[in-house]
């Protein structure tokens, strides 16, 4: 009785964390929907769309306002204070809602392969000799060579640059970046459980 309350106390908790990053992603993206929905039908309504294409204009424009939204927004990124400003959120994002940065790297990924770009800046060990050090993949080609970053601790955004072979990086799939820089600003605190 005692193991099958413990299986059942193990399933329910493993469940939680697995949805609970599902749910908040889903309610944001309900709210942004509802939002841009809203001025969908207010144009629909002054546009008389809502007449010609009934509840469906309103949707057609909010979703015409979203695209126009992630444009622009593409477009203001150049600006180098924007993008201090969302990487800084992003941060935040990521200490406020379990799973935002997993989730984020797994849509990063995804985006990249349908794009047919390769996947940049992830979380890799680099091996030095006879020990291995904490890094981040940049880019990495074909013909084997690959650029790597290597962070001077306690410092994520300071170090070095190296172009090596790609046999002598071991990759971290199980691994978020932000849990790498973390490690390297605690002085490499919880680097050996990475995998």
């Amino acid at each position: 009785m005692d193991k099958f309350l413990l299986q059942l106390q193990k399933n329910c908790f493993s469940g939680i964390i697995l949805l609970l990053p599902l749910v908040v992603f889903f309610m944001i993206l309900e709210k942004v929907w509802g939002f841009f929905k809203k001025y969908g039908d207010k144009v629909a309504n002054l546009l008389h769309l809502d007449k010609v294409l009934g509840p469906i204009g309103s949707d057609i424009l909010g979703g015409l306002f979203l695209i126009l939204l992630i444009y622009f927004s593409g477009y203001l990124m150049q600006f180098s204070f924007l993008k201090r400003f969302t990487e800084w959120v992003d941060n935040k994002l990521m200490v406020f809602l379990p799973g935002y940065e997993k989730n984020k790297k797994l849509a990063e990924e995804k985006l990249a392969q349908e794009m047919g770009k390769p996947v940049t800046d992830l979380p890799i060990l680099l091996k030095a000799g006879e020990y291995w050090q904490p890094a981040h993949l940049i880019e990495e080609n074909a013909d084997g060579t690959a650029v790597v970053f290597v962070p001077v601790a306690p410092s994520k955004d300071r170090g070095q640059i190296f172009i090596v072979s790609s046999a002598n990086i071991k990759r971290l799939p199980d691994t978020t970046l932000g849990s790498l820089n973390e490690s390297i600003k605690s002085l490499g605190k919880g680097i050996l459980e990475f995998k």
